[in-house]
């Protein structure tokens, strides 16, 4: 589906916030972690949960750093189909099939535009490194958000210092090997693991509040954050997002667009620091709905904390007439 930027009065809006409101609220109260979720479309004020309280991005960070990279494009400083040629020193940590092809072929020669559309459909923390470091490092995306008079999200760190860092190491090149990441991951003491685990889960940097992101979103859909043409085309990478389809999307009726990026931590002692998916419901008159869901410090099982994001697309849903 190609996005149009439509007007509200041609599309459906939220017809019972107090209903959702609560349903929402139910949502969070039954679930064993924290929860904030937070739905907005054109015609109302936010519907939140625990929209205030902050929760880890994770690789949602990733469709923040995508927006940057397309408003730098919007400015002139970037062209998407600008060259740009990784090699191995470039590289980040954990998902990044980026590595595989670097593995292979020595190096790899692409453009800025795959990177921001890798960064966002496969999640890849190399693409996504790559791009903060082209747009002049983590302070420069904040400052995208400073700019447009975001507030509550903060990005304070590159893919590969957060994720050494909530594991109990400080980044070192040799980590661009993964077998060496591995053996200084191994030689981390469980005690350093736990304290490491238990300050990322306090950390307020590398993390948003629901009624921040949502606004974020909300700002991206109706083309306040990037030209009509950057709004279509990031957009449309959104919809082609191919991680954890039993969340947001699995909520939302086929017969709607879910362009979304989901962020997931590690687990450790049956604690899964955060689970999220944020995203715009497109119905199909053209209406849409951002919407923002985190669990946090969860106890429950991959399968339960994707459903109560289901769920919470589901319940949106079914309130938009």
């Amino acid at each position: 589906m190609m996005f149009a930027l439509l007007t509200q009065a041609e599309a459906g809006s939220i017809s019972d916030p107090a209903r959702l409101q609560a349903q929402l609220q139910a949502l969070t109260d039954k679930h064993p972690g924290r929860v904030g979720i937070c739905v907005e479309d054109a015609s109302l004020k936010p519907i939140c949960v625990n929209g205030d309280q902050r929760f880890s991005l994770q690789s949602v960070m990733k469709v923040v750093v995508g927006v940057a990279v397309m408003r730098a494009v919007d400015d002139g400083r970037l062209k998407l189909d600008d060259p740009i040629v990784i090699q191995r020193e470039d590289l980040s940590v954990n998902i990044q099939p980026i590595a595989d092809i670097v593995a292979e072929q020595g190096s790899f020669e692409t453009t800025i535009g795959d990177l921001v559309a890798r960064a966002v459909i496969e999640s890849d923390s190399a693409a996504t490194d790559v791009l903060i470091l082209e747009l002049g490092g983590a302070k420069a995306v904040q400052s995208l958000l400073d700019g447009a008079g975001i507030k509550g999200i903060r990005i304070d760190r590159t893919e590969r210092e957060l994720q050494t860092e909530t594991t109990g190491l400080r980044w070192q090149t040799d980590y661009v090997y993964p077998d060496r990441l591995e053996e200084a991951r191994k030689r981390v003491s469980d005690a350093d693991k736990k304290a490491a685990f238990a300050a990322y889960l306090k950390d307020e940097r590398d993390t948003t509040t629901p009624r921040g992101m949502t606004a974020f979103l909300s700002a991206l859909a109706t083309g306040e954050l990037l030209s009509p043409a950057s709004t279509r085309n990031f957009l449309n990478v959104m919809a082609r997002t191919k991680t954890f389809p039993d969340r947001l999307r699995a909520g939302t009726p086929k017969t709607w667009t879910v362009a979304h990026k989901t962020g997931t931590s590690q687990t450790l002692d049956g604690v899964n620091g955060v689970t999220n998916d944020v995203g715009i419901l497109t119905a199909p008159d053209g209406g849409k709905i951002a919407i923002s869901v985190f669990v946090a410090e969860s106890t429950a099982s991959n399968d339960l904390r994707a459903a109560v994001i289901a769920n919470a697309a589901r319940a949106t849903v079914a309130a938009y007439r």
